[in-house]
């Protein structure tokens, strides 16, 4: 099965942003994201490129409309 890595950068960190996380890991992973020290996020989801992409996009839209304010989505793959 293809498999993307898409990397979020955290902007901000706050109880917000370990929020978001806890709750698009919960959603895509059954499991809670963290970020690393350098402030990414890397998700590993079973899609190709943009597929994984837009669902990665659809969970954080469902997280929040607020979570542009603490992390940060690189653009969507073409292909």
């Amino acid at each position: 099965m293809a498999e993307a890595v898409i990397v979020l950068r955290v902007l901000r960190q706050s109880d917000r942003t370990d929020r978001l996380l806890e709750l698009i890991g919960s959603s895509l992973l059954e499991r809670p994201l963290t970020a690393h020290d350098d402030g990414t996020v890397p998700v590993r989801l079973p899609r190709r490129g943009p597929q994984a992409w837009d669902q990665l996009r659809d969970a954080l839209d469902e997280a929040g409309p607020d979570w542009r304010q603490w992390l940060h989505l690189p653009p969507r793959p073409q292909r």
